[in-house]
C-alpha cells in the first residue's frame, strides 16, 4: 500500500510542476491578449495533462514575440523592390 501512495504522490507531483511550468510559458509570453491567456490557463488547470500540452505547443513559438511587433517581424529589404513594391525572396549571392 506505501508503494502505491508514493507513486500516485510522485504522478500527481509531476502533472502539477508539468501544470506550473505550461503557466508560466504562458504569463511570460508576450504574444497573446490577456482573454487569451486566461482561456489557456483554464485549458491547463481544467484538462491537466491535453490542456497542458496543447497549450504548450501554441505558446512554444512565441515565446520572444511581442504581439503589437509580430507581424513585422521579418526583413522587409528581402522581399520590397522599388519598382514594384515586391519582388519575392532576394538571394544575393
Amino acid at each position: 500500500m506505501d508503494t502505491l501512495l508514493l507513486v500516485s504522490v510522485c504522478i500527481v507531483s509531476l502533472l502539477l510542476a508539468l501544470n506550473l511550468y505550461i503557466s508560466y510559458l504562458v504569463v511570460k509570453s508576450d504574444f497573446y491578449e490577456p482573454a487569451q491567456k486566461y482561456a489557456q490557463y483554464a485549458l491547463i488547470w481544467l484538462l491537466p495533462v491535453i490542456g497542458a500540452i496543447a497549450c504548450y505547443l501554441f505558446v512554444q513559438p512565441t515565446l520572444g514575440i511581442s504581439n503589437k511587433h509580430a507581424a513585422y517581424d521579418y526583413d522587409d529589404a528581402a522581399f520590397v523592390s522599388a519598382e514594384d513594391g515586391y519582388a519575392g525572396p532576394q538571394h544575393h549571392d
